[in-house]
């Protein structure tokens, strides 16, 4: 019995470590890699610009920090990146952050891009969906042994 659980723990071991693992993008020898702002961030609608800052509503977000980098960018120009911003106040209703770089002037047509903080490996959903199904196949060896 000893061996068959030592299997377990060890497909189980396996299985999550495979659902954790994430490889890198390899570089093209072509195209030089660029970072990249993801497409599905949350943006949130500007409602006042002065000359370094930005105040756009938060709309619930609980995760928004101070200290928080944020992008703004122009739809009407195929989301081209516009400023850079670091978020120095945020209540529940709005949020404010300074501009510290930018291609061009900062307008309320403009959207907000502000991504989420990184999730420790133990909150992540692929983490325990691969202990779940290393254990269940674990079991179901162990069950035809």
């Amino acid at each position: 019995m000893g061996a068959g659980l030592r299997r377990i723990g060890a497909l189980a071991l396996l299985v999550s470590a495979a659902a954790c693992y994430r490889s890198s993008p390899t570089p093209s020898p072509i195209q030089p890699v660029l970072p990249r702002i993801p497409r599905d961030a949350p943006r949130f609608e500007i409602d006042s610009v002065t000359d370094s800052t930005a105040t756009f509503r938060v709309q619930e977000i609980r995760w928004l920090r101070a200290g928080m980098q944020s992008y703004v960018i122009d739809p009407h120009q195929r989301d081209a990146l516009v400023a850079r911003m670091r978020i120095v106040r945020s209540d529940s209703l709005t949020a404010t952050a300074l501009i510290t770089s930018q291609v061009g002037r900062v307008k309320t047509e403009h959207f907000v891009l502000v991504l989420e903080p990184h999730r420790p490996w133990w909150k992540a959903r692929t983490f325990w969906w691969g202990s779940v199904i290393g254990a269940a196949l674990g079991a179901s060896i162990v069950a035809l042994l």
